[in-house]
């Protein structure tokens, strides 16, 4: 599905085989040229649907000439290398998230990292398994690509007449950006604000100081200054509702954070065990992956404001309440 959202602007709605069935890219088309910012996952169905969105508006994938990537994660990025492979288009994302696409290429070294801090915080060897099946196939959906232009917070770029500003978006990624069309208020927010979920907040298991949650509110708070006006996810409907959104991701990790601490108060928990508590055991197998990142993430932050204490005991991770 292709929208115009912008005068030459539009919003192509590709497909994924996941629970999330969607993600949104957008293309910038100037002077018979189009810009791509994501690209989607990297499967025959991406590429035809990508390819017919283009041919509604008389555009073809030979006239892709740059490529502008939000962060590192497969349905934002998979698709690059193939697109320029096809159209020898540039593709520019930030050198943090990048050092990652280069570095998952050796899948043993990195499903041994998995599973090292994974077993720390409570899955099971059977879990792992499953766990590594799943980044194996997810793998199959991404493919390589050189980095042409490492993008850096504040850098303008133009495209035919428009420009757009780079804004630093850590938290889902340590590298992830937005892009800030500040003449008309609009904002590509990759996977930053989304209107309906928030995005996932896990660890970095390569940058072990990188606090997410902290990282993310701290970036919330700049971007609400902003005269934007319209938002473009790459998760669920356009929506103009700025200040209100971040209002309300704000209160919900306020809450989870509280969730968090209370169901380490008065017990010594995993990681998993607190993540059971928070979002019970029924949960499909990558969702139960994800809570557990979540958790994580807001047991550090804990940790951080001196309330939560960690103690590690065989190579196992658990927390506590401080005592006061």
């Amino acid at each position: 599905m292709i929208k115009e959202i912008a005068r030459d602007f539009y919003m192509i709605t590709l497909p994924m085989p996941f629970r999330l069935k969607h993600v949104n890219i957008y293309a910038l088309v100037h002077e018979g040229r189009v810009t791509l910012f994501d690209t989607g996952l990297n499967t025959p169905e991406t590429v035809t649907a990508l390819e017919t969105g283009l041919s509604r508006i008389g555009r073809s994938l030979r006239e892709i000439d740059r490529i502008f990537i939000t962060h590192r994660h497969g349905d934002h990025c998979g698709m690059a290398g193939r697109l320029k492979d096809i159209s020898g288009a540039t593709i520019l994302m930030s050198e943090t998230d990048y050092a990652f696409i280069r570095f998952s290429g050796d899948q043993d070294r990195l499903l041994a990292e998995l599973r090292s801090f994974y077993l720390r915080h409570g899955l099971s060897d059977e879990a792992l398994v499953l766990l590594g099946s799943i980044f194996k196939s997810f793998s199959k959906m991404i493919g390589t690509f050189p980095l042409d232009h490492a993008l850096e917070p504040g850098e303008l770029h133009r495209v035919g007449e428009r420009s757009f500003e780079v804004l630093a978006a850590p938290g889902h990624s340590l590298g992830q950006v937005c892009f800030f069309f500040r003449k008309e208020g609009i904002l590509l927010a990759g996977d930053h604000i989304l209107p309906d979920i928030t995005p996932n907040l896990s660890p970095d298991l390569f940058q072990t100081d990188f606090r997410p949650l902290e990282s993310f509110l701290s970036s919330l708070n700049e971007m609400q200054t902003l005269p934007v006006t319209a938002v473009y996810p790459a998760h669920g409907r356009p929506f103009t509702n700025f200040l209100e959104r971040i209002v309300e991701i704000k209160e919900h990790h306020r809450e989870r954070k509280g969730l968090t601490l209370a169901s380490v108060r008065g017990g010594r928990k995993s990681t998993l065990a607190v993540s059971i508590d928070i979002f019970g055991k029924d949960l499909p197998d990558f969702d139960r992956y994800l809570a557990l990142n979540e958790t994580y993430v807001h047991l550090a932050d804990l940790i951080d404001e001196g309330l939560v204490l960690e103690d590690i005991e065989h190579n196992r991770c658990f927390y506590m309440e401080r005592p006061r």
